[in-house]
């Protein structure tokens, strides 16, 4: 059963989420959101976001990794800081030797909804009934990381491909 980690990476939040997949089917093994210190400088936060990350694979030993894709920001600004977030964890899944795939939103979208224009909450609702979990309460960032997750296991399985 390949097991998949999902990164939607965020300079303020980053999510994650691990799940197994087999034959079309999902299970949630863990998931969970890094919230590194707001005051820190960019540095030590960059650092939180990788440091946790390599946590959860140690720990959830996945044998890929999917995450979100930077494709475009309001502001420039904010394009270049998700954009190192997104290099933060990149890094923690290259050290420990995962492919990783990058996903725009819109694909993800696609893949668990059908439309590549889904509200948020389409995708949660998505990630609820596919993991047969309750995500209430849960921030945006961690249901958009199990999707990124469901969405790389649904194209592998639908490539007939391996991880």
């Amino acid at each position: 059963m390949p097991r998949i980690l999902g990164i939607d990476p965020g300079i303020r939040r980053t999510g994650y989420g691990v799940v197994d997949a087999a034959g079309g089917a999902f299970h949630c093994v863990e998931a969970g959101v890094v919230r590194p210190p707001v005051d820190a400088p960019l540095a030590e936060r960059l650092l939180c976001i990788e440091s946790a990350l390599d946590a959860v694979i140690a720990r959830a030993r996945p044998a890929a990794c999917a995450m979100e894709s930077v494709f475009q920001h309001k502001s420039a600004r904010s394009a270049l800081t998700l954009g190192q977030a997104q290099a933060a964890a990149v890094l923690a899944a290259a050290r420990r030797g995962l492919p990783v795939s990058l996903y725009n939103p819109t694909e993800v979208k696609q893949a668990l909804t059908g439309g590549g224009r889904a509200a948020k909450e389409q995708v949660r609702f998505m990630v609820e009934r596919i993991l047969g979990r309750d995500l209430a309460g849960e921030p945006d960032d961690l249901s958009d990381a199990l999707a990124v997750a469901i969405c790389h296991g649904g194209r592998a399985a639908a490539r007939g491909a391996a991880l």
